[in-house]
């Protein structure tokens, strides 16, 4: 037997150079159409409502999450099916640290926070010339949300599903290199716990159950592109 697996091991070897070459060409074809983009923004949180709040026993909210411009993060990989059309997808972590209110007798906050990742995959298309310095795509997909952050949740699920419609413009600095602005807006609905009656006398009771939910996220960012 091992006579047998040297005299292939010696019929192989010669082969060798040859198989790698034949693979490594489309292999190589295909890592060209790859894009890398990282980017920095923010993502406008404006829910009517808190997502998280820290809880006063026997008196309810204490402490809830606010209003306010989450700063957001981003990071995705996409592939060129051809000139027009392509596929992509990442992550986006936005961290907002607006709240209102105050901690609960004998308890120190020193930060209150309320973060979301979303995660998405979008087929996209390029609505532009490809060789022009100046492009323009848009995208559509699935997405999975995921809710975070300080106190106790006052959703039902801290996963949600729903899907991305984006909007990106790019201008190409070099060759490979591209910076970009990518208008992300999420759909999707989360289910409430319990109803809200707000944080002042008079406001609006919101109910509990299913809300639907538009989230908009603006990022800007570098592209950087395997091939030409």
């Amino acid at each position: 037997m091992s006579t047998h697996l040297a005299g292939i091991a010696r019929n192989f070897w010669p082969h060798l150079p040859l198989a790698l070459l034949l693979i490594s060409a489309p292999l190589s074809q295909a890592a060209g159409q790859v894009s890398i983009s990282i980017q920095g923004g923010v993502h406008a949180a404006r829910l009517d409502r808190p997502e998280r709040a820290v809880m006063d026993p026997g008196q309810g909210i204490a402490l809830q999450g606010g209003k306010g411009e989450a700063s957001a993060v981003g990071f995705r990989v996409g592939y060129r099916l051809s000139d027009h059309w392509g596929i992509d997808g990442g992550v986006t972590r936005s961290s907002n640290r607006a709240w209102n209110g105050g901690a609960p007798f004998g308890l120190t906050i020193e930060r209150f926070e309320t973060r979301m990742v979303f995660t998405s995959a979008t087929l996209r298309a390029r609505l532009g010339a490809p060789q022009s310095r100046w492009g323009l795509s848009l995208g559509a997909g699935p997405a999975l949300i995921f809710h975070e952050g300080s106190g106790t949740s006052l959703l039902t699920r801290n996963t949600d599903i729903g899907g991305l419609v984006d909007l990106v413009g790019s201008v190409r600095m070099i060759s490979r290199l591209a910076f970009t602005l990518d208008l992300q807006q999420y759909l999707f609905g989360s289910n409430f716990a319990e109803a809200y009656e707000g944080q002042y006398v008079g406001d609006p009771i919101r109910p509990a159950g299913s809300r639907f939910r538009h989230e908009f996220v603006i990022l800007a960012g570098l592209t950087w592109r395997a091939g030409n």
